[in-house]
């Protein structure tokens, strides 16, 4: 198991440029230390200033397909301000964009504004910090009319929105979360000791698990009363909700950390906490989190781990890499598994049924679709799931080359069958995700594509049937 010490109910928290080079060049020939090294550093300058590399370029923007799905709604993106950013981000996994349902008619769509990278003064010996800004827009559907803007100042790159329930969100930017609501206004909602690394939900959202790497806590002077403003200063304070302090885990701390809290939404009051080696991705469902076990082979153990000891076998899955392990609707987990060949291997299980009929449906994937990013409707009937298009299957010793991205799809499944009601491009290719979004009921899907919001309508998603009537067959890729 990858979680230890837990806790259980603890309180927390020829230009001119190139005169230059050439003048750089003959420079370079006199500190040479022989005429060979000379002619040969001379010949390498002269090529790097008259025949520089060339760009590379974002795979192109793929229009509709003729034939293929049409979407009901297109949003013009460039009138929004919206740019690709350059291709040479490509692999750096930087969120770029996010793109959301705030309600079945209600987008939320933000991005970075492109521009010089401000940068903030920073203590003495300390580098300056660079400033990311946001562009945010809630736009009305059909017609996509702003309804709402804002200009949000981030400080790194990774991810920096998740969606809430009732048209909210949270906001990340280092060490602190904020909540939003579809007039983009803001208010703080938890502060941390030090930045977050990521941050998950339960699917109910009834819990939240934030990762954090914090400082060696320090004897200060507030630290005794148990408050402090929520966005003190003070860096040895714990987790601070409404000005209260998690004082137990304070004390506990003596060196720099990674830790892992699980809160509860409603309260935002810490249930459990843990040491960890680094950041982990933990797939929490209710009262437990799914957990895959080695057996012998390729099998493993797909089981839910409940938060006060118990364990429950849910079925084995075959696969030559630990399967990855995702809580994509209440009681529904996803393992994405490993073949022989490099393709993975999806099964869907249930742990509301018995053992016997546990495994919902599953499907394998060509090995050429790579890093995969999921989304799921707030109803937990279906999900989306993007992945790159590369010209090779990747390994150990077939790395992947940017110039090897052939551009993103993703693809939209009903849960109960494993059915693709939907198969789309988006472009640009964003390989951290924020491209793509399922409406609240499953019925509508949003995708950044050929310069738009283009927004396609779905059929009802069926329901989950009951384990009597599940078929043993795999769903159909």
């Amino acid at each position: 198991m990858f979680i230890t010490s837990f806790s259980f109910g603890a309180r927390l928290t020829l230009p001119v440029g190139k005169g230059i080079g050439i003048a750089l060049a003959i420079a370079a020939i006199a500190a040479a230390d022989s005429p060979a090294r000379a002619q040969n550093l001379f010949a390498a300058q002269l090529s790097s200033i008259f025949s520089p590399a060339k760009p590379k370029k974002q795979p192109a923007q793929r229009p509709p397909d003729k034939g293929g799905p049409t979407p009901s709604i297109v949003i013009p993106t460039a009138p929004l301000g919206f740019a690709p950013p350059a291709a040479f981000y490509l692999g750096d996994r930087f969120t770029q964009a996010s793109l959301n349902f705030l309600d079945e008619d209600t987008l939320l769509f933000t991005f970075r504004v492109p521009g010089l990278i401000p940068r903030e003064p920073a203590a003495p010996g300390q580098p300056p910090q660079d400033q990311r800004h946001i562009r945010a827009l809630t736009l009305a559907l059909p017609a996509g009319k702003v309804t709402a803007e804002g200009l949000w100042v981030l400080h790194d790159y990774s991810r920096y929105l998740w969606m809430l329930k009732d048209q909210r969100f949270l906001v990340r930017d280092k060490n602190t979360l904020l909540v939003g609501d579809a007039s983009l206004h803001m208010e703080p909602f938890l502060r941390f000791p030090g930045p977050i690394s990521t941050i998950e939900f339960d699917p109910r959202q009834d819990w939240l698990v934030a990762d954090t790497t914090e400082p060696p806590a320090s004897d200060q002077k507030d630290s005794s009363s148990g408050a402090s403003d929520l966005f003190s200063s003070t860096a040895s304070a714990s987790v601070s909700i409404n000005g209260h302090m998690d004082l137990d885990l304070q004390k506990s701390q003596s060196t720099p950390q990674d830790l892992v809290r699980i809160f509860r939404m409603e309260s935002r009051k810490v249930m459990l906490f843990s040491r960890v080696n680094n950041a982990i991705h933990l797939p929490i469902d209710g009262d437990g989190y799914y957990e895959a076990l080695r057996g012998d082979g390729p099998r493993w153990m797909i089981s839910f781990e409940y938060f006060q000891g118990a364990s429950r076998p849910l079925g084995w899955v075959e696969s030559t890499c630990n399967p990855a392990l995702d809580a994509i609707a209440p009681g529904i987990v996803l393992a994405s598994g490993c073949t022989p060949t490099g393709a993975r291997h999806l099964v869907v299980l249930s742990r509301d049924r018995d053992k016997d009929h546990a495994r919902l449906w599953e499907t394998a994937l060509a090995p050429t679709k790579i890093w995969p990013l999921l989304a799921s409707s707030a109803d937990g009937l279906r999900m989306a799931r993007a992945t790159l298009e590369v010209g090779h299957p990747i390994g150990p010793y077939n790395p992947l080359d940017n110039d090897e991205i052939r551009g993103q799809s993703v693809q939209v499944y009903d849960l109960a069958t494993g059915k693709v009601e939907l198969t789309v491009s988006a472009s640009p290719v964003l390989d951290a995700g924020g491209n793509f979004a399922l409406s609240p009921s499953g019925r509508r899907f949003a995708v950044l594509n050929a310069g738009a919001i283009q927004v396609y309508d779905l059929p009802p998603a069926p329901a989950v049937p009951p384990p009597s009537t599940i078929s043993a067959a795999p769903a159909k890729p």
